[in-house]
């Protein structure tokens, strides 16, 4: 398994900016500083926003505290009500937002096309696990009631993200579906991180050489477990689990050079087993997170493309 040359071209890029900085990786800088230098890098390197109907910040009521979202609607809504994306954003549970993320929430507004809602969450290691799981299922709770409001349609909510985005997804869902919280219609889930035990072959396999390293992995892990989260927990590891009854169609887009890559097959599997209907595709040459560099990686859109027809089809039953 090789990284495609552009995938290749992005890792060595993203080396050299550190190195021209004199900067140590991601874990080893302190959870305030990875923050600072992840936001810098991702907004000086992003491509132009996609042009969109409309964006608005709100504050949202959430057990913690109001938390902000970003809504986000295309323009190709036509005064029709629109399914709703429910996005959380990646970065371990401890770096990333609602910025970072704006691009890929503007491209799945207007690809699907949904009413987006990019959620924030706490972030780990000032508030570990179950602090996101919280802050996403009140997110959902709050869509279901108000998504009207703002021209969505709540029987058609769609909840997903990228990396540990992605995960809070399926541990969201998971949670309304055992709670009786409200239905969700599809999951997406991009590059997901599901098993925060490390212990699938390809997070050894991937262990370094490509823009996501084992060391790193075991950091995020350590500051979202804290000191009472256990790895194997189904909230905070879903792929080492069955699979509740009731789960809904779930896409799953992997990349093949992803230390993560052998997770996203092991819940596609249990998804299936539990009789739930599933889309997984496997990205060849791809890197971890393809989905959001894909002015980098141009290679990637075709598969993210894939992703998004199978969300549409899913999404329309």
């Amino acid at each position: 398994m090789s990284l495609h040359p552009e995938s290749l071209a992005y890792v060595k890029a993203v080396d050299a900016w550190l190195a021209e900085r004199s900067l140590p990786p991601l874990h080893r800088m302190g959870p305030a500083k990875a923050r600072e230098i992840a936001h810098e890098v991702i907004l000086e390197d992003r491509p132009p926003l996609e042009p969109v109907d409309w964006v608005e910040d709100h504050m949202v009521p959430a057990r913690s505290g109001p938390r902000r979202v970003r809504i986000v609607k295309p323009r190709t809504a036509h005064g029709c009500p629109l399914p709703v994306a429910l996005y959380f954003h990646g970065g371990g549970y401890v770096i990333g937002g609602i910025d970072e993320s704006e691009h890929e929430a503007r491209r799945l507004a207007q690809r699907l096309p949904a009413l987006v809602v990019s959620a924030s969450y706490r972030l780990a290691p000032e508030h570990p696990f179950p602090a996101a799981v919280e802050d996403g299922y009140d997110a959902l709770m709050w869509i279901a009631h108000h998504a009207h409001a703002y021209g969505g349609d709540a029987r058609r909510i769609m909840v997903g993200g990228c990396s540990a985005g992605a995960g809070l997804a399926a541990a969201v869902t998971r949670l309304s579906v055992t709670e009786n919280g409200p239905p969700v219609a599809l999951n997406y889930l991009l590059c997901p991180w599901l098993d925060l035990t490390l212990d699938e072959p390809s997070v050894d396999e991937h262990a370094e050489g490509t823009n996501l390293t084992r060391e790193e992995l075991d950091w995020f892990a350590r500051c979202y477990l804290g000191t009472t989260g256990q790895p194997g927990d189904p909230l905070i590891s879903p792929s080492l689990h069955a699979v509740p009854r009731g789960m809904p169609p779930t896409v799953i887009l992997a990349a093949e050079c992803d230390p993560l890559r052998d997770e996203a097959a092991r819940y596609a599997e249990a998804l299936r087993d539990a009789g739930t209907e599933v889309v997984h595709h496997v990205a060849p040459g791809m890197i971890h997170g393809f989905n959001m560099l894909l002015h980098a990686i141009p290679e990637g859109d075709r598969h993210v493309k894939q992703a998004e027809a199978a969300i549409r089809r899913l999404a329309r039953g």
